[in-house]
């Protein structure tokens, strides 16, 4: 019987302990109690620091994604590169063909990999000149960031092979240079020591990302135009001289890019270095080159095929150029098989340590390094670790005004309440009881003002998310509006989070039923 009887005992207690507290809430018979406006002005504390830390919260978790997003959209969480490239704004070259590409994005946490390639270059036109970083991009490249930032016009085609070569610079440089979309723009790319070279542009689109090292910086176009521009690969070609000679056709090879001195191969003939060298045949005849460096640049071949022709007065047996059908091909050179490293995106920047660790221990090569966004934009992720700090400064403070807001509120409750409490006593209800009756209390107002702190919060949020009231300076914060994220997960625990704090911290003051002497109380009632 004790046994049964111990639950039904503590549900009776813990009722009447509520049915007490409900009625100190809800009693109407006494409009003039000092503890009505008291009570008011804590609630209305609690709304209004449930409301900030909402928004704190909301507004510094929206510009941690949104300047994420911006600097690894325009480039990566992680880069590729050889292991010699110092200079962050001139990439040395790697070969395209790698053990990890294109099959790391099957790795879990990658989301994609693709090729870039950087240079240096100076953009001029007629009254203006500006330093740049020209960026190839690849046809692997995920163009919804660019796309999304576009201020006109549109992203590149690749391949661009169609017309003009095509640029996307920044709005910040177009205002800079005082030229548009359509308009053309003569970059001078700068390779090693060589003097710059120029190439026209044509601007295919305007692009703003509010991040002054990208948008003043950054031009993107083909990565096909670095490729050749920056001489990675070997391209073989053959002249065929017009002279008319006895020996025959008079052929000469020729090699581009690479690192010289050439080498020469002329495979299934004696033929043996660059030449000239003179060709007789009276049949269909292939002449073929394959060309080498000194650095072990893959190689080229081309190619050209001779066909009979018609045969010259006492040259039956010799056949020359202008009686010849020749045809020459090639592969176009290896410069396509070259980049200067590779874009790593992942599917969560919580794992960028992780992964750039992974990446780098299982496979990359000794010559290869890794380089992460933290490495390549210190200060702008330094400065984001900082809200972090000033969340939680805000969400401390916060909380002690709700405490010493509740204290004074559960203090002036507790000491209107001293007849009942003495009463309470006298009919032998323990101190435990009578302070778990104000804690009670102190829960029902928390839980009233953080109810109306979440509308007002939320509410406001949702306001500046779908409105963009309150605006920004984008060259000062990144982002021309202050950018809010709402999740249910932090909202849910910044609401647990108070309750409780605030319920234990009430605890103390509570503690002041236990000086109430029952005797004294009563004699006053």
């Amino acid at each position: 019987m004790v046994v049964q009887a111990r639950p039904t005992f503590v549900r009776e207690h813990m009722g009447f302990a509520h049915f007490i507290a409900r009625r100190i809430l809800v009693d109407k018979d006494r409009q003039d109690r000092l503890s009505r406006p008291i009570v008011l002005i804590a609630v209305l504390g609690i709304v209004i620091g449930m409301a900030v830390m909402i928004l704190t919260v909301g507004i510094s978790t929206g510009f941690q994604r949104e300047v994420r997003a911006k600097v690894t959209g325009a480039g990566s969480h992680i880069e590729i590169v050889p292991l010699g490239g110092g200079d962050t704004r001139d990439s040395e070259r790697m070969t395209i063909e790698q053990p990890f590409y294109p099959w790391l994005d099957t790795v879990p946490g990658v989301a994609r990999i693709s090729v870039f390639a950087l240079k240096p270059g100076i953009v001029e036109t007629e009254n203006e000149i500006e330093g740049v970083v020209v960026k190839g991009l690849g046809a692997d490249h995920d163009w919804t960031f660019l796309r999304r930032h576009l201020v006109r016009g549109g992203i590149l085609p690749i391949p661009d092979t169609a017309g003009m070569a095509s640029a996307l610079i920044s709005n910040w440089l177009a205002k800079r240079l005082r030229q548009g979309t359509g308009d053309t723009v003569t970059i001078y790319l700068v390779r090693d020591s060589d003097e710059p070279r120029a190439r026209k542009f044509l601007v295919r689109g305007i692009y703003e990302t509010g991040i002054e090292k990208i948008d003043q910086q950054l031009v993107f176009v083909d990565i096909a135009h670095i490729q050749r521009f920056a001489q990675w690969g070997l391209r073989a070609e053959m002249s065929v001289y017009d002279t008319v000679s006895p020996k025959g056709i008079r052929i000469e090879g020729h090699a581009f890019g690479g690192v010289p001195p050439y080498e020469y191969e002329w495979p299934g003939t004696a033929l043996k270095g660059r030449g000239p060298h003179w060709i007789s045949t009276s049949t269909d005849t292939t002449i073929t080159l394959v060309t080498h460096d000194i650095r072990g640049t893959i190689p080229d071949t081309a190619w050209i095929r001779i066909a009979p022709g018609m045969h010259a007065p006492g040259q039956r047996d010799i056949l020359t150029r202008t009686l010849a059908n020749i045809t020459r091909g090639g592969s176009g050179g290896s410069y396509g098989a070259y980049c200067g490293g590779f874009e790593v995106a992942l599917n969560d920047h919580r794992d960028l340590m992780a992964m750039d660790d992974l990446i780098y221990n299982e496979f990359l090569d000794p010559d290869q390094r890794t380089i992460t966004a933290l490495q390549r934009f210190p200060e702008i992720f330094t400065w984001l670790d900082l809200l972090d700090t000033n969340v939680v400064v805000v969400i401390v403070l916060m909380v002690v005004v709700a405490i010493i807001n509740m204290t004074s509120a559960l203090l002036i409750i507790i000491l209107e309440r001293t007849n009942m409490i003495g009463t309470l006593k006298a009919l032998g209800t323990g101190n435990g009881t009578i302070r778990r009756i104000f804690l009670i209390d102190a829960a029902y107002i928390l839980g009233i003002g953080i109810i109306l702190g979440d509308i007002l919060g939320i509410g406001l949020a949702m306001l500046q998310k779908g409105f963009g009231i309150v605006r920004l300076p984008v060259e000062s914060y990144y982002v021309d509006t202050v950018p809010v994220a709402l999740d249910p997960l932090p909202i849910a625990l910044l609401n647990a989070g108070t309750l409780l704090v605030c319920v234990l911290a009430l605890m103390i003051p509570s503690m002041l039923v236990t000086r109430i002497a029952p005797a004294r109380a009563v004699r006053f009632a």
